[in-house]
């Protein structure tokens, strides 16, 4: 399953856990398990983004209530790379 979701992630334009889940009818825990496993295996690597902080909204007086969450982004490295070619 891991070489499947590193191939739905390098054809996706955008990559949600839920999609992911559904397009290879996994739980969306599972594909958060998928994940995890790639990037300690080095074929991932996950940016956690910016904070809210860091955002232009974040200086607002409503921040404190603020449910944002951070956009966390993952990019193939070049070990997942060549495992692609493959």
């Amino acid at each position: 399953m891991l070489k499947e979701l590193l191939v739905e992630i390098d054809q996706a334009d955008y990559v949600s856990k839920e999609r992911l889940a559904v397009t290879l009818g996994q739980s969306v825990s599972r594909i958060e398990d998928g994940l995890a496993e790639l990037v300690r295996l080095g074929y991932l690597s996950q940016d956690n983004g910016l904070n809210c902080a860091d955002l232009p909204c974040g200086k607002c007086p409503y921040v404190s209530m603020c449910h944002r969450d951070p956009l966390k982004t993952w990019e193939i490295t070049d070990k997942g790379q060549r495992v692609l070619a493959r």
